[in-house]
């Protein structure tokens, strides 16, 4: 299975969120799944791809072209694909990932996972989005979302594009 992971690139984050993509990492390399994450070695990426090499994992990084002759790529990739740019980063990995993860991230981060979420609405994907709760990071995205659902402003359709779970068991790797 190839699972796409979005997450920060910061390194300032909280300690229990590295340990989660730590955790992540280990864990998509031991059921030979393939990492596909944004392949820098910062922050949260870094953690998840650090600890995936570390089992021996297989590591897709895809980066912006911008970025190709930098520090922003992560010497434990597997294979590096190349893109234009951040839009069309978003398009390949909706392509190539069977799964989606979202750990603590920002703007970009968000960007992805409700793009997907968008695309499942409209019925490009059947992906699933799951959201991984780490002391309640995500707690306010998700009662917005209740809040949308209440107010019609979606339906139990778009629901189905998206979980919130609190462990890594829960999502179905």
């Amino acid at each position: 299975m190839k699972v796409a992971v979005f997450c920060s690139s910061s390194d300032t984050i909280a300690e229990d969120y590295r340990q989660m993509a730590r955790s992540l990492g280990s864990l998509l390399a031991q059921k030979g799944h393939e990492l596909i994450y944004g392949g820098t070695p910062c922050g949260l990426m870094g953690d998840v791809a650090e600890a995936a090499a570390q089992q021996g994992g297989c590591i897709t990084g895809v980066i912006p072209e911008n970025w190709k002759d930098s520090a922003w790529v992560n010497p434990h990739n597997t294979q590096n694909v190349f893109v234009q740019n951040l839009a069309h980063r978003k398009q390949l990995m909706s392509q190539m990932a069977d799964v989606f993860v979202v750990l603590p991230g920002g703007i970009g981060t968000l960007d992805e996972a409700f793009s997907l979420m968008a695309m499942h609405q409209i019925g490009e994907t059947t992906k699933k989005v799951y959201f991984v709760n780490t002391n309640g990071f995500f707690n306010g995205i998700e009662q917005q979302l209740n809040h949308c659902l209440a107010e019609n402003c979606m339906t139990m359709n778009s629901v189905s594009a998206y979980q919130f779970v609190t462990h890594l068991n829960q999502i179905p790797l």
